[in-house]
């Protein structure tokens, strides 16, 4: 369905139905909703979950009104954030699909404000050495607030792309890789992790590539890092990044600094 009515001035997705409004089909029956901003899967979710995927693929200028009327509803968290306009809005032609040197095939997409519960099948995923290497501590919890921090993207500033293999009805998050923009130095710092259970796979290597090339894209002249002594399949990705690397040494882990060639 086309996601507005009335020359754009109507959404078609709401927060209630009207009263006295016609039903054909009860909520349980709607497995997918589909306008020109992507497709809502809705089957087995709670209505936090059905009230995210929703207002994700409505249109970008009634996002705003729809997140504050879902707060209002107690439909959806009191704290949840959003960035309205450009900065906000899913960019889609960041999706690319890529087959890893082991044969894997990669679906590799910007992450979405309705992906809260993928991120956190993903990271209680992770193994305690897997956490460690990726922040540097081993954190237990992965809250709703600190999930935000991994959704709710500027993407003007920053890009979070998540490796994702499965049908669009059973998605399974294996990798998520990042970058933060420094606009002083013209250079952004860059992290990712892989599921445990497909590690050794060519996921973190294929994530690097891609988040290169989007870099490039940009203007960026190289990344920053910093990554565990004893993280050598880290390093190693990063070797074979094709990048100028200086390594510095700071209490057991390495900051390095990665210029792109050409």
């Amino acid at each position: 369905m086309k996601s507005t009515a009335v020359n754009d001035t109507i959404s078609r997705i709401v927060p209630s139905l009207r009263e006295s409004a016609g039903i054909t089909l009860n909520r349980g029956d709607v497995r997918y909703v589909v306008t020109e901003y992507g497709i809502a899967y809705l089957h087995g979710k709670n209505v936090r979950e059905r009230a995210m995927s929703l207002i994700s693929i409505a249109h970008p200028k009634f996002r705003p009104w729809l997140i504050e009327e879902a707060k209002k509803r107690g439909i959806i968290y009191r704290d949840q954030a959003f960035i309205p306009g450009k900065r906000g809005e899913y960019p889609e032609n960041l999706e690319t699909h890529r087959t890893t040197k082991t044969g894997l095939h990669l679906f590799l997409r910007p992450v979405k404000i309705s992906d809260e519960p993928l991120l956190k099948d993903f990271f209680y995923s992770l193994s305690d050495r897997s956490l460690n290497r990726r922040f540097l501590s081993i954190r237990k919890d992965m809250p709703h607030e600190r999930l935000q921090d991994f959704v709710i993207i500027d993407y003007s500033h920053e890009v979070v792309i998540l490796g994702v293999i499965g049908s669009a009805e059973n998605e399974l998050i294996v990798g998520v890789g990042q970058y933060g923009i420094d606009e002083k130095s013209h250079t952004a710092e860059v992290a990712f992790a892989v599921r445990d259970d497909h590690q050794n796979r060519g996921i973190g290597q294929e994530m690097l590539s891609y988040l290169t090339y989007l870099a490039k894209k940009e203007g960026l002249l190289g990344f920053t890092a910093e990554v565990m002594i004893d993280n050598k399949p880290m390093l190693h990705v990063f070797e074979k990044g094709g990048f100028d690397i200086k390594k510095k040494n700071d209490a057991g882990v390495y900051d390095l600094k990665m210029a792109f060639r050409g």
